[in-house]
């Protein structure tokens, strides 16, 4: 019986020690942020909703469920297309401009209609929910022509190109001579 209890108690305590020890720092983490939350002088609530709702990712979640889904899959395209190292300026900068201006701005609008708001757009022959689809689209639309418009590697095959020929044209010549 002991053959079979010292290695059992062995692997346990081989794989307990690593979730014991990631849930004693979890929960420091924790208690350190509780104080740092004691400490810290109450800020105005407007402050910090406004700051809670300027993270795109959180706007998407408050959305209806067709389009969530549609957010969420844009963020994650827009995150992608900011991690990869080829892009040029021009595709970057309409990229981070998406991912931090006008995905939100997009977001925020929707969520911020109120009854009356709608119904006035229903007056007015217009559906929210359409909107907001055809906005998203539009956005998704022009990140696919940025990233397809990437001619930094064009360029540089250019350059290269005009590199070669000057420095092999000019030994020609001197070659000739």
């Amino acid at each position: 019986m002991e053959e079979v209890l010292i290695p059992i108690f062995f692997f346990g305590s081989l794989f307990a020690f690593p979730l014991l020890r990631r849930q004693m720092i979890h929960r420091h983490r924790l208690e350190l942020l509780r104080q740092q939350e004691a400490a810290a002088p109450a800020a105005p609530a407007a402050a910090t909703d406004s700051a809670a709702t300027d993270s795109a990712a959180e706007l998407a979640l408050r959305l209806p469920e067709p389009h969530r889904l549609y957010a969420l899959a844009l963020l994650c395209r827009l995150q992608d297309a900011l991690n990869r190292e080829a892009l040029d300026a021009h595709s970057a900068f309409v990229i981070r401009q998406a991912r931090s201006e006008y995905l939100p701005a997009t977001l925020r609008a929707y969520l911020n209609l109120t009854p009356a708001s709608r119904s006035r757009l229903s007056a007015q022959g217009q559906d929210a929910e359409k909107m907001l689809r055809e906005q998203l689209e539009l956005i998704s639309g022009g990140v696919a022509d940025a990233l397809g418009q990437d001619y930094a590697p064009a360029d540089r095959l250019l350059t290269q190109g005009h590199f070669l020929g000057e420095r092999f044209e000019a030994q020609a010549v001197r070659v000739r001579a």
